[in-house]
Formats: structure tokens, C-alpha cells, sequence
């Protein structure tokens, strides 16, 4: 009787082919049909892996793409010699994805308008930004006949300036009143202009006035370093007035008085100015 003994390594080998799925040497060739693949892919997870992933770029795309996140809505608080569509317009995040707008670079590019202290930029979702900014306010000091005479912030006199202003003080040459008081009141409306003025002709006129004043009959008028006089009254239609203004400059128009209260301004050039109004 014949011994055939057992290949072991043959066996071994078929059965580790067995679990890969592969066929021994000699075995069947048949492989699983479509259907049992299909169901072993699902099974594996990778079909909700994938549907998750398209998902989300989905998603992640109307985010960034869809204009319900754009800023559409843009709120501004603190501007007063400022208009809130200029600063706005100088945020440059109008319509912009709320995604890439840059709440520090765009208070940083706010800051950089001479009128501009500080300003602060927060974003709401999902179109909203709102913008606060903190005006220069120059220190203002009203002058009397010869006295300087320190002012806060709502126009009250606080008490006689000891020290001479310095170059970034504002004084306001007041012709009409002989002397004041501490607790006197200064018009307001007076104390808005003058420092609207001093913030607003040297950046949007290129002009620099060289005295600042206040008569009780015409309001606050400036003059020139060639002696000028333009008069601006009041704070009502400022827009209007330095626009007129930036054009009689741009024009070259010569004159020495100029009256920017009506809303047909007058000017004449001449040695004398209108004698009513001459403060």
C-alpha cells in the first residue's frame, strides 16, 4: 500500500487564499455577482460617507455664495461731523460675504480718516455689521474780547484758560460778546459747526481757515490767510455749503466775502464786504 503523505503547505496556502477571497490553484473562478458586491459596499459605510461629504461641500458652497450672507445691513453709531454713508462707503464691506470681511482691518481702515479717533466693527449673522466710531473732537476755547475761556463738550463754560492754546486747540473768536462766565452757555448748535469745520475744510476743501468765529447777527463764519470771509450761519445743508464752497475753490472764482446761508449763496470781490454783515 502506497502512502501519499499530506501537503501541508498546499493546504495552509489554499485556506489563506480562502479569506482573501481569492481561489486556490485549481479552484473556481467564479466571483461575486453585482448585486452582492453593491451590498457589501454599502454595508462597508463608504455610500454615507460620501452622500455626508457631498453634503457639506453642498452646504459649505451656498455659505459662502448665497447673498443672505452678504452685509446688507449696515448700522452706524457715534458720527456726527461725519455722515453714516460716508463711513459706509469707507468700511468697503457693503454687499461683501459676511465670511471675508475683516472686522480689524476694516476698523484699522475707518481709523485712518483724519476725523476718525477709534472705531469698532462687529459682525451679525447672518447680513448684519454694525460700525461704532469715536469722533476727534478738538479741544474747543470760546474767546471773549481778550479772555480764552475753557468749554465742554455741550458748550458750558468751565472757567478762564491760565495757559495759551496750543496748535491743536480750537479757538473760536466770538465778537459779539464782551466777556463770560463760568456756567454760561455757548449756542450748541455753534459749538457742532465750529468743529465740524475745523475737521471738515482742511480734508474735503484742501483749505485751512485761519480764524474761526462767532457773531450773534450772521452765526459762524471763518477767514481765509488772504482775509476771506465766508459765512456759514448755522449747521443746517453743511453738506450743501462746503459743496458750493469746494467749487468756487476748484473754479478759482475770486472773491473776499461770501455768503453761504441763502440757498442761492452770494459773493463779491471787493475791498469792503457787505457792510451789514462784515463781523
Amino acid at each position: 500500500m502506497d502512502y501519499n503523505p499530506p501537503n501541508t503547505r498546499q493546504r495552509i496556502a489554499a485556506r489563506r487564499l480562502a479569506r482573501q477571497g481569492r481561489p486556490a490553484d485549481g479552484g473556481s473562478q467564479v466571483r461575486p455577482d453585482a448585486r452582492r458586491s453593491t451590498l457589501a459596499w454599502l454595508a462597508s459605510g463608504r455610500l454615507v460617507s460620501l452622500l455626508i461629504f457631498l453634503a457639506s461641500m453642498g452646504t459649505l458652497g451656498y455659505l459662502l455664495t448665497s447673498g443672505r450672507y452678504s452685509i446688507q445691513q449696515v448700522t452706524v453709531a457715534g458720527a456726527s461731523a461725519l455722515k453714516p454713508n460716508q463711513v459706509i462707503a469707507e468700511s468697503g464691506i457693503s454687499g461683501r460675504p459676511i465670511w471675508f470681511v475683516d472686522a480689524a482691518q476694516t476698523a484699522a481702515r475707518l481709523r485712518a480718516n483724519p476725523y476718525v479717533e477709534s472705531a469698532q466693527v462687529e459682525l451679525a449673522l447672518p447680513d448684519r455689521a454694525i460700525i461704532t466710531v469715536i469722533e476727534r473732537r478738538p479741544e474747543v476755547r470760546w474767546q471773549a474780547g481778550s479772555v480764552q475761556y475753557l468749554v465742554d463738550g455741550r458748550g458750558q463754560v468751565l472757567a478762564a484758560a491760565q495757559e495759551p492754546a496750543t496748535t491743536d486747540v480750537l479757538v473760536v473768536i466770538d465778537r459779539t460778546t464782551p466777556e463770560l462766565k463760568p456756567g454760561d452757555q455757548i449756542d450748541p448748535d455753534a459749538l457742532i459747526l465750529t468743529r465740524a469745520l475745523a475737521l471738515r475744510l482742511p480734508g474735503e476743501a484742501a483749505f485751512t481757515p485761519a480764524q474761526i468765529g462767532w457773531d450773534f447777527g450772521i452765526g459762524v463764519y471763518v477767514r481765509s490767510q488772504t482775509g476771506q470771509t465766508i459765512i456759514f450761519g448755522q449747521s443746517k445743508d453743511l453738506d450743501r455749503k462746503l459743496a458750493i464752497f469746494r467749487e468756487l475753490l476748484k473754479d478759482q472764482t475770486p472773491f473776499t466775502y461770501l455768503d453761504l446761508r441763502p440757498s442761492n449763496p452770494f459773493y463779491q470781490n471787493g475791498q469792503q464786504a457787505a457792510a451789514s454783515d462784515q463781523p
